[in-house]
């Protein structure tokens, strides 16, 4: 476990390192306005995710998960590098073709890695997925908060004070440490190959989903189970079950993506100086991983349990749709700052706080409950589309 828990510190630092300083990176050095460097930043992000439908795919059917998340890491490594290269003076072209390669090694990593962890466990020992599913969850945010604190200074030119010890290749350096980290990911991912868990691809199913939703739309349900058998049309059931409770989560997404775009405008428009200290708009974006990294072990072992001994049972269930609850304060929280600033007034960042405490509570009891849900939910035959189908909700 060891192996896959700094995997995904590092490719989280990678991925978040790059995706923080994307809108700063599209308005401060290409030149673009607010509204398109918003725009491509949502498209990258629903990008990201929506193919890692594609990426379960691969996985269940043709390479299994250990193959499919080590040949598509090349991809994402090489993806960061040319972002890195745009600083030679190809900086849209490079721009577009490395989130193009991104996209692309994410697709293979967001599903199976996830799936991955599970597989390590046997039967017996599925109890212990709770827990397992909260560390891994706390190594994404490990990764994710220093990134967001690291690249958001190396595009700022590694300043401190006046002086900037990489101003003329502040890009080249913010996009490339999270590509040197993408590549740590890797080498790290390859050390544990013998030690790991390798469930073998399904292969062409004759009872997989598919087809058995085209034999129950075509011919009833009596005609799909007297073909596929009782334990592939209940297969199929779960799946639809599981997509059932992760449809809300779509609209949750939505608004949660909105501090690495809209809530990261709103801080160029607040005071931001903190002790004689000018912290970047970016940088706050850590303080939600921050949070996370705190409140995910409180969470495990103090909030759930102590609620269990009160006799509220926290069902997996029961915890997303509380945490989906909590975004809505979170927004409310934001409105009031945004219409303080379209009223003139010039709010202190520590306004932002508050709507970053709340949606990382949510974040929380939604994400990683989720994790676990679609795993332990998910026929063996479609785990890393069950994944990817939860993934695909973040885009």
């Amino acid at each position: 476990m060891k192996y896959i828990i700094g995997n995904e510190a590092c490719e989280r630092f990678s991925f978040y390192g790059m995706s923080t300083i994307l809108v700063p990176y599209m308005q401060q050095f290409l030149g673009w306005g607010h509204n398109t460097a918003e725009s491509i930043y949502h498209y990258f992000v629903a990008a990201a995710y929506a193919m890692t439908v594609v990426g379960g795919w691969i996985s269940d059917r043709f390479l299994g998960r250990y193959r499919t998340i080590l040949w598509l890491s090349y991809g994402y490594v090489l993806g960061h590098a040319v972002l890195a290269a745009g600083d030679l003076g190809f900086r849209v072209p490079a721009l577009f073709i490395g989130l193009t390669l991104i996209v692309i090694g994410q697709s293979g990593i967001k599903p199976n890695l996830s799936a991955f962890v599970g597989d390590q466990f046997r039967q017996e020992q599925r109890h212990l997925l709770d827990r397992v599913y909260s560390w891994f969850y706390f190594a994404i945010n490990v990764g994710s908060a220093t990134s967001q604190l690291v690249t958001p200074w190396l595009l700022a030119g590694c300043a401190f004070g006046a002086l900037k010890l990489c101003e003329n290749s502040a890009t080249a350096w913010g996009f490339g440490v999270p590509g040197i980290l993408m590549a740590a990911a890797l080498a790290i991912y390859l050390a544990g190959r013998r030690s790991y868990v390798k469930v073998p691809p399904a292969g062409r199913d004759p009872n997989g989903f598919l087809a058995v939703l085209r034999t129950r739309l075509s011919g009833g349900e009596d005609a799909a189970r007297k073909r596929h058998g009782e334990g592939a049309v209940e297969g199929m059931r779960s799946v639809f079950r599981i997509a059932l409770v992760f449809l809300p989560i779509v609209a949750f997404w939505a608004l949660y993506f909105q501090y690495g775009s809209s809530w990261f405008n709103q801080a160029e428009k607040m005071d931001r100086a903190i002790l004689g200290w000018h912290l970047e708009s970016a940088q706050m974006e850590s303080l939600n991983a921050i949070l996370i990294l705190i409140m995910v072990p409180t969470f495990a072992y103090a909030v759930y349990p102590a609620l269990e001994r009160a006799g509220i049972r926290m069902t997996m269930l029961r915890r997303m749709a509380i945490g989906m609850f909590f975004a809505i304060p979170a927004f409310l929280s934001a409105a009031m700052v945004q219409s303080w600033i379209e009223a003139g007034a010039h709010p202190h960042i520590a306004w932002q706080v508050i709507q970053y405490v709340l949606i990382s509570i949510a974040e929380t009891m939604v994400s990683v409950t989720a994790l676990e849900f679609a795993y332990t939910q998910a026929p063996r035959s479609l785990k890393g589309v069950i994944m990817s189908l939860w993934f695909l909700t973040l885009g």
